[in-house]
This record gives C-alpha cells, structure tokens and sequence, in this order.
C-alpha cells in the first residue's frame, strides 16, 4: 500500500506541473484566422521560435549542470559513508576483541552490529524487535544504545559520560576509535 501510495505522489509531482503549463497553451484559440492566413508575418514568427529555442537549450545546459553537481555529491556522499561504515565495523569488531566478546565478526553485518553492540554494552538484544514500531521504536533503541556505549566506556576504563559523545557527529568517531584502539582500561 506504501509502494503504491508514494508511486502514486511521485507520478502527480512530475505530472502536475507539466498539466498546469501545458492546459492554457492546449486552451489557446488560433491567433491567426482563416482569412488573415495570407497577410501573417512569418518573419517574425520564425524568430519568436529561435528566441524560444535558445531558452529552451539554456534551462537544458541548466538542468544538466544541476544534474552533473548532484550527481557529484552522490559520489561524495558515498564515498565517505562506506569510509565511515568500514571504520565503525573495524572499530566495534576491535572493541569486541579487547572485551572478549565472541563473534566480533557481527560488526560487518546491518543488524547484527548492533546485537553485538548490545551484548558489549550489557542490554538485552530483544530490545532490537522495538525498532518494528515506527517513530519510537528507533529513538528508544538509539537511547538504548547509547547506554550501551556508556557501559563499554566503563569497562575500558574510561569516563561513562563519554558515551554522550555518540550524539556528536565527528566525536561519535574519535570515541569509537578511543574504544577501540586506546590504551586505558581497568
């Protein structure tokens, strides 16, 4: 139903816009009568196009070069997730190691990453099945989480408030590699 019901907004978003430009032009009567056919000034029509022509190639040299930016910051963008993906699985997979938690392999795996980080930091991996409720389900499982991090903060030694830093968007990073690569512990 949710597949038919955004297939159906898509359509009338691209739709729209082209009835509402092109109904008036379709509604327009012919500014030209039978009988003044022969007295018409072509000239001048033949250049009403050719002005019309070259607005027509600008909003397309327009519209490609939008195309081409976004196209590059897909690019970006994907670059830098899949580096940001890799470091976060070598991270929990080394954290694992240093807390002897079997299966540190699970950190390479979407769901299973966070049944090991639960595991790590002491929560029950069933608390996952809450992220089936839309909305509240993925804020209670990220809080879970992050008392997750704050327990694995404890048992390596350090501080338990910075597993606050997990809220941070470069900190999440640095912390993660504090855990995992960082020499204080108990």
């Amino acid at each position: 139903m949710r597949k038919l019901l955004l297939t159906i907004v898509l359509t009338l978003s691209f739709l729209l816009p082209a009835l509402l430009v092109a109904r008036p032009v379709l509604a327009e009567e012919s500014l030209i009568s039978p009988y003044e056919y022969e007295d018409y000034d072509w000239e001048s029509y033949y250049d009403d196009w050719e002005d019309l022509s070259d607005d027509y190639y600008a909003a397309g040299s327009i519209a490609a070069g939008g195309l081409a930016i976004a196209g590059v910051m897909i690019a970006i963008y994907s670059v830098v997730g899949i580096a940001m993906y890799v470091f976060s699985a070598l991270a929990l997979m080394n954290i694992a190691k240093r807390l002897n938690v079997e299966n540190g392999w699970y950190a390479w795996i979407p769901i299973l990453n966070l049944i090991l980080l639960f595991k790590m930091g002491e929560q029950n991996p069933t608390l996952l099945l809450l992220l089936l409720i839309p909305g509240v389900g993925g804020l209670v499982v990220g809080v879970i989480s992050i008392i997750a991090i704050m327990k694995i903060c404890e048992k390596r030694g350090y501080d338990k408030l910075l597993g606050l830093l997990m809220l941070v968007p470069i900190a999440n990073l640095v912390l993660l590699g504090m855990l995992a690569w960082g020499k204080k512990e108990k």
